[in-house]
């Protein structure tokens, strides 16, 4: 079945003509004569019916029809753009995937065990948009992300990565006398992450030791500064035990009192369901599910 859409020579037309607001500055963008800009302008006004620019004495402009389709042709040829980069730098080999994910998580857990991912994987390529992409999946980019959250978020498929074995962390030196009971880590101040203020009360209540002074003390909006807070001295963080291995095992940070708690909200792979079975994401999906479970950091 024929396709109904003009061809990319009139689209390409349209997108520069609309950006520079003239057929003569179009034609110097495109290397081509004014007349064949102007042709290709009229050409995709026949086929759509709809008229795209007012003719003025200051130059083209845009009429409300033709603003509206500019957005999705743009969008349209960056997206084609891409995927022809993309073929060309892998040459036809493997893919990319388009991944958002939360700062501290792609710091401390993903990018460390990147190396395993392009061992067994050569030809997959990731793609680091910028995280506040992966909120929702309106973007056509975006093809998964790594949340924070409760693992629910309609329109997406979500499997849990890590992040539910939360422990309280603090520097070596912090406390004179070695906590004993969970009652003793209110000594010194306890930290809080700032999208997860309920930790240290569930983790009190948890523990048999309710107290209003759980939600005291200050607030930080990433786990990793959350760490180095706690590395300086300046209190005790309760954080997922997956994003402090590192230091715990290097010994910048211990923790005080081993008590068992599970945090409401963890790290989740998500995807929208009509990408589930894209290739490069059934790969990685494997790929992490298999590192969550087997590959913890090298020592």
């Amino acid at each position: 079945m024929r396709r109904f859409f003009p061809s990319i020579t009139e689209l390409h037309a349209f997108e520069v003509t609309a950006r520079q607001g003239s057929f003569t500055r179009a034609a110097q963008e495109l290397c081509i004569t004014q007349g064949a800009v102007s042709k290709q302008i009229k050409n995709l006004e026949s086929f759509l019916g709809v008229e795209l620019f007012v003719r003025t004495r200051r130059g083209l402009v845009l009429t409300h029809a033709g603003h509206s389709y500019l957005r999705d042709v743009q969008a349209s040829l960056s997206r084609i753009e891409t995927a022809s980069l993309a073929l060309i730098a892998h040459q036809g080999m493997g893919g990319t995937l388009n991944l958002t994910c939360m700062p501290s998580f792609g710091a401390k857990w993903l990018i460390p065990r990147l190396p395993d991912l392009r061992r067994r994987y050569p030809d997959l390529h990731i793609g680091f948009l910028p995280h506040r992409m992966g909120y929702d999946f309106s973007s056509p980019e975006v093809d998964a992300a790594v949340r924070y959250g409760s693992g629910v978020w309609p329109g997406s498929q979500a499997d849990y990565i890590g992040g539910k074995d939360v422990v309280p962390v603090c520097n070596p030196q912090l406390f004179k006398t070695p906590p004993r009971v969970p009652g003793d880590l209110l000594a010194m101040p306890l930290l809080h992450h700032t999208t997860a203020q309920q930790s240290w009360p569930d983790w009190f209540s948890d523990n048999g030791h309710d107290t209003h002074r759980s939600r005291e003390g200050a607030r930080f909006d990433q786990f990793t500064l959350l760490a180095q807070a706690a590395i300086a001295g300046f209190g005790t963080a309760l954080i997922p035990r997956c994003l402090v291995e590192e230091e715990l095992r290097d010994g910048k940070l211990i923790i005080p009192l081993d008590l068992p708690t599970t945090a409401r909200n963890a790290y989740y792979l998500c995807y929208p369901e009509h990408k589930s079975l894209l290739p490069t994401l059934q790969v990685f999906r494997a790929w992490m599910l298999d590192a969550s479970a087997n590959f913890p950091l090298e020592s």
